[in-house]
C-alpha cells in the first residue's frame, strides 16, 4: 500500500486527527511571522554572544582565540564582579520593594471615586511615559552639587549655606538612583494593581462589610488574596527591570563615584564598549542573562502553576476557567469561613462614629491625591520651567529655584538651528530636529509591524492556545522578553556590522521589533480573550472563512486593544536608548534619546537651556499619548492580566 493510502485509512479510523490538524494549521501560520522574527533575531545573537564569551578577541588582528570557560573563571572570583553583584541585588531589592509599596498605595487611591480621577490617572502615567534618558537628565540636574534644584530649594529656604554634593558619596548615589528608578517604574506597578482592583467583584467587600470587617481586615483578608497573582507578576517584572537598569546609571553617575554605582549592566557595558574586552564583557552579560531567565522560569512556575488534566476518555468536561473565576471562588470561601471571626471583633468596630470616619477618609484621600500629583507631575513641570529659563539663570550662584525670566529662546534654538543662544553655538542642539524625525520614523514602523503581526499571533494564542505547540511557543516567546537588552547589544553590533546595517534606521527597526513583539502579542492575547467566541461562529455560519471573520469582524471590535498595543509599542520604541546608542553613530540615524544624552558629553554653560528644551521635546509625544489615551492603556493593555 502507498503512504497516501495508509494516511487516508488512518484518517478514516481517526476522523478527529485530521480535523485537529486542520484546525491547528491556521493558528500556526498566524503565529509563524512572530516566532520567526523573535527567535531568529534574538536566538542567533544569543548563540553568538555565548560564542563570544568563550573566546578572547584581538580587535587589531580580528583573531578569535578559544578559551572555553576561562573568561567566566577569571571574572567570577574578582572583587569588582562580586561587588557589582551585591550592588545589583541591593538595587533590585530596594527598587522592587519601594516600587511595589508605592504602586499599591497609588492604585488604592486611584481606585476610589473622586473628582478629577481621570486627570490624576493621566498624570500618574507621566514618569512611566518619559524616556529613562530624559528622566536621568532631569534628576541628575536636580541632584547637581553646584546648581541643582534641591540645593536651590534649601538655599532659598535658608537651610544651607553652601551646596550639598548629593552624588559625591557612593552609598548615597546608589540609593538616589534607586529613588529615581522607583519614580520612573512605579506607575507600571500601579496600573497593573489598579487593573486587578477594578476586576474585583464588589460583592466580596460588601459581604465583609455586612459582617463588620474594617478597612484593614478587608485589605488583608480579601484584597491581598485577590491581588496575589497580579502582585507576583508585578514582583517578577519589576525585578527584571531593576536588574537590567542601565539608562539611569549612564546619565546620572556613569558607574561612579569611583565604582560605587557599578552594577552588572554597567560593568558589562564598560568591559565590552569602553575597554573593548568583548569576551569578558559577553561573559558578564551572559551571567546577567542566566539570572534574568532564572527569574522568568520562576515567574512561569509561580504565576502559572501546572494543573492536572482529567484522564483521556474521562466524563469530566474540561471547561477552561480563567484565573479570575478561580479567585472569586477562593476569596468567597475565605469570606464565608471568616464571618464568625470577623463579627464584633474586627478593626474599626470601636472607632468613632460613621460621620467622623467618613471625614477622616476624605481628608486622607485628599492628602493622597495631592501627594500623588506632586510626586508624579512635579519633576515634569519643573523640567518644563527649566526649558523656559535662560542658561545663565540655571547656573547662578548661589543656586535658586526662583526664575528671573522665562523665554522660548531655547526651543527656537533647537527647533531652528540657524540661530544661537547668547552668541554661542552647540553642535548637539542642531541635531535635535533630525533626531526627532528619526525617532518618529523608527517608532512608526515598529508600531505598525507589531500591531499587524502581534494582533494575528495574539488572536491565535487566545483562541487556540490550549495545544502543546501553542502553549510551549507562547512561553518560549515570553521567555525571550526576559533576555536583557545589553546581552544582545554586542552580538547585534558585530552581526549588523558584517551585514552593513550599522548606523541605519533599519537596524533599529529590526532590533526593536524582536524585543517588543512578545509584549504586543501578550497584550493582544489578553484583549482577544475578553471577546466572546460567538462573534467568529456567527460569521462562519454566514459563510465567512476563518480569516475573513478575523479581518472583518474581530479586528474592528478589537480596535481599543489595537490602540492600546500601538501606544505601548510606540512608547517603548520611542524611548529605547541602549540599542540606538550602540547601533548608530551619525545624526542621519540617531534618535532623540541619543542626542539628548550627547549633551552630557561636552556640556558647557550655554547648553543647559537647549538640553532641557530638547528633553521636553523628547518626552512630549509619549507623554501626550499617555495623557490622551490613558483609558485605553488601562482597559485595553491590561484587560488580559488576570486571565488564565
Amino acid at each position: 500500500m502507498s503512504s497516501a493510502t495508509i494516511e487516508k485509512a488512518a484518517d478514516q479510523r481517526h476522523p478527529t486527527r485530521r480535523s485537529s490538524v486542520e484546525s491547528l494549521r491556521l493558528p500556526v501560520l498566524m503565529t509563524l511571522p512572530t516566532l520567526v522574527i523573535v527567535f531568529v533575531v534574538i536566538g542567533i545573537p544569543l548563540v553568538y554572544s555565548l560564542a563570544l564569551s568563550l573566546h578572547r578577541i584581538n580587535m587589531l588582528t580580528q583573531q578569535w582565540i578559544f578559551v572555553g570557560l576561562q573568561n567566566y573563571l577569571e571574572i567570577l572570583p574578582q572583587p569588582d564582579f562580586l561587588y557589582a553583584m551585591g550592588r545589583t541585588l541591593y538595587f533590585a531589592v530596594v527598587t522592587v520593594s519601594g516600587g511595589l509599596a508605592l504602586g499599591m498605595a497609588m492604585a488604592l487611591v486611584l481606585n476610589q471615586r473622586f473628582w478629577g480621577r481621570g486627570v490624576l490617572r493621566s498624570f500618574v502615567l507621566i514618569p512611566w511615559a518619559m524616556s529613562p534618558v530624559a528622566v536621568g537628565i532631569l534628576w541628575g540636574w536636580m541632584l547637581n552639587g553646584n546648581y541643582g534644584t534641591f540645593n536651590g530649594i534649601l538655599t532659598d529656604l535658608g537651610l544651607v549655606e553652601k551646596p550639598i554634593a548629593w552624588l559625591a558619596n557612593g552609598w548615597a548615589a546608589l540609593n538616589l538612583v534607586a529613588l529615581v528608578h522607583i519614580w520612573n517604574q512605579a506607575p507600571l506597578a500601579s496600573l497593573l494593581i489598579l487593573a486587578g482592583l477594578q476586576s474585583m467583584p464588589e460583592n466580596l467587600h460588601r459581604a465583609a462589610r455586612i459582617d463588620g470587617a474594617g478597612p484593614l481586615v478587608r485589605f488583608f483578608r480579601i484584597t491581598l488574596p485577590w491581588l496575589r497573582p497580579m502582585l507576583l507578576l508585578v514582583l517578577i517584572l519589576t525585578t527584571i527591570n531593576s536588574i537590567m537598569a542601565f539608562d539611569l546609571f549612564w546619565t546620572i553617575t556613569k558607574g561612579g563615584p569611583g565604582s560605587a554605582t557599578t552594577v552588572f549592566s554597567w560593568m558589562g557595558y564598560a568591559y565590552a564598549f569602553q575597554f573593548f574586552r568583548f569576551g569578558e564583557g559577553a561573559a558578564i552579560l551572559y551571567v546577567l542573562t542566566i539570572l534574568c531567565l532564572g527569574l522568568a522560569w520562576l515567574y512561569l512556575r509561580l504565576f502559572f502553576p501546572r494543573t492536572r488534566r482529567p484522564p483521556a476518555g474521562s466524563d469530566v468536561e474540561a471547561k477552561p476557567r480563567g484565573l479570575g473565576h478561580e479567585l472569586v471562588l477562593r476569596v468567597e470561601s475565605r469570606v464565608q469561613a471568616a464571618r464568625a471571626r470577623l463579627t464584633g471583633r474586627v478593626l474599626g468596630a470601636g472607632w468613632p462614629g460613621a460621620r467622623l470616619r467618613r471625614l477622616l477618609f476624605r481628608l486622607g484621600l485628599g492628602t493622597g491625591v495631592l501627594l500623588i500629583f506632586a510626586w508624579s507631575a512635579g519633576p515634569f513641570l519643573w523640567l518644563v520651567i527649566m526649558s523656559l529659563s535662560p542658561s545663565v539663570d540655571l547656573v547662578r550662584t548661589p543656586p535658586t529655584v526662583i526664575p528671573e525670566t522665562l523665554t522660548l529662546e531655547n526651543f527656537r534654538y533647537v527647533l531652528f538651528p540657524g540661530g544661537a543662544v547668547d552668541g554661542q553655538s552647540s553642535v548637539q542642539a542642531t541635531r535635535v530636529p533630525l533626531s526627532i524625525w528619526n525617532s518618529f520614523v523608527v517608532a512608526s514602523f515598529v508600531t505598525a509591524i507589531n500591531v499587524v503581526i502581534g494582533s494575528l499571533a495574539g488572536y491565535a494564542y487566545a483562541r487556540h492556545g490550549r495545544g502543546k505547540f501553542m502553549t510551549g511557543s507562547l512561553w518560549a516567546l515570553m521567555m525571550t522578553r526576559m533576555t536583557p537588552s545589553l546581552a544582545l547589544i554586542l552580538p547585534f553590533f558585530i552581526i549588523f556590522r558584517m551585514a552593513d546595517l550599522i548606523d541605519t534606521r533599519t537596524a533599529l527597526v529590526i532590533a526593536y521589533c524582536s524585543l517588543i513583539l512578545p509584549l504586543s502579542t501578550w497584550i493582544m492575547k489578553g484583549y482577544f480573550e475578553g471577546l466572546p467566541p460567538n462573534l467568529e461562529r456567527a460569521a462562519l455560519v454566514d459563510g465567512c472563512t476563518r480569516l475573513e471573520a478575523i479581518i472583518k469582524i474581530i479586528l474592528p471590535v478589537a480596535k481599543p486593544g489595537l490602540v492600546a498595543a500601538g501606544i505601548f509599542c510606540f512608547l517603548v520604541s520611542w524611548n529605547e536608548f541602549i540599542f540606538a546608542l550602540i547601533l548608530t553613530s551619525t545624526p542621519q540615524s540617531q534618535t532623540i534619546p541619543v542626542i539628548i544624552s550627547g549633551f552630557l558629553v561636552q556640556l558647557r554653560f550655554y547648553d543647559y537651556g537647549p538640553m532641557f528644551a530638547a528633553s521636553v521635546l523628547a518626552i512630549l509625544p509619549p507623554v501626550l499619548l499617555a495623557l490622551v489615551f490613558q483609558r485605553h492603556l488601562v482597559s485595553g493593555m491590561l484587560s488580559g492580566s488576570l486571565k488564565g
